[in-house]
């Protein structure tokens, strides 16, 4: 079950990404903080999916027995 703390990892994830995004937008890192970013976007996602697999399994009716 998803908990309080995961909600708001969530969120906190997202608010990540979206500035890494603007970060990577503005176009003023070299390549390799450019490749960093994007290293650190791709772990972050991961985990978002993770728990956004969690809270649809939570959605989903329970197969009868």
């Amino acid at each position: 079950m998803i908990e309080e703390n995961e909600l708001d990892q969530f969120e906190n994830i997202i608010i990540r990404l979206e500035e890494i995004v603007r970060q990577l937008e503005g176009g003023r890192l070299s390549l390799k903080e450019s490749l960093v970013m994007y290293q650190e976007a791709r772990v972050l996602s991961e985990k978002a999916n993770l728990l956004l697999n969690q809270a649809e399994s939570l959605l989903k009716p329970k197969a009868e027995a």
